[in-house]
């Protein structure tokens, strides 16, 4: 069997319609250009009969898991593509998208390849180089948007799943602190991010907790010094920036 370029892993856990929709999406990209890799957390609604009716088109297990990272990582040991992806319930690939992206996947290892995503809870396209800048004051990418060089997993471990909703940032800030990885941006919407997803609700103390150290050791001293004067503002004030932020995004054209 030819290997894929891309696994496209797909955690779910009770969620047949939104299930229903993300497969969709997948199941109409060009063939021969990936495989689905569905990693269920023992689901007890209409979720497995969604899954059953693909027949081999998806590959599958159910099984009672730790969390969303430890059905990641769980997908992890069965990809097979050169690039694996992972696709939260809900949220859609854009149309035709991995045929765009086949051509400009670069052929060699530790290549960390990532594009834009459409944020449907806020209307707004993600977009743009990563930066330490960007990452420092909490501009994550957002895993829709990023496809990770198969060999980036043998150097680097598999998402650390002590972080419950923001295991995917502290693996983000691993790969930028280690110049064996390297960066490449398509200037491509890969997928629709339906948002209002569990690490946007539910806080993550042992990321918080980490957060400093996570920044020293990857993205450099002075970076750290910064984020600890961040903190040092009020919630109210820094709530305030970020909404004046998201409103001058909204009103910039999407390129």
């Amino acid at each position: 069997m030819t290997q894929p370029l891309f696994s496209i892993i797909i955690p779910t856990f009770n969620c047949a319609d939104r299930a229903e929709k993300t497969l969709a999406s997948v199941l109409s990209q060009k063939p021969g250009l990936f495989e689905v890799i569905v990693m269920d957390g023992g689901s007890t609604d209409g979720t497995l009969d969604v899954l059953r009716a693909k027949g081999d088109a998806v590959r599958w297990v159910s099984e009672r898991d730790a969390g969303i990272y430890d059905a990641m990582n769980k997908g992890i040991a069965l990809a097979q593509g050169r690039y694996l992806y992972f696709l939260g319930a809900g949220d859609t690939l854009h149309e035709g998208v991995l045929e765009k992206l086949a051509p400009q996947m670069p052929d060699a290892n530790y290549r960390f390849v990532y594009g834009d995503v459409y944020m449907q809870d806020i209307q707004m396209r993600h977009y743009g180089e990563v930066t330490k800048r960007k990452l420092r004051i909490g501009l994550n990418i957002c895993h829709q948007s990023i496809f990770y060089e198969q060999h980036i997993f043998a150097i680097l471990g598999t998402f650390e799943t002590q972080y419950t909703m923001l295991a995917d940032y502290a693996y983000n800030l691993k790969c930028f602190g280690d110049q064996r990885v390297k960066f490449h941006y398509v200037h491509e919407l890969v997928a629709d991010y339906e948002g209002a997803g569990a690490s946007t609700r539910i806080p993550d103390p042992a990321f918080a907790r980490d957060f400093p150290r996570l920044l020293k050791e990857n993205v450099g001293f002075p970076h750290y010094q910064i984020h600890r004067l961040r903190m040092m503002v009020p919630p109210a004030v820094k709530h305030f920036i970020f909404r004046q932020y998201l409103a001058l995004k909204k009103r910039r054209p999407s390129r």
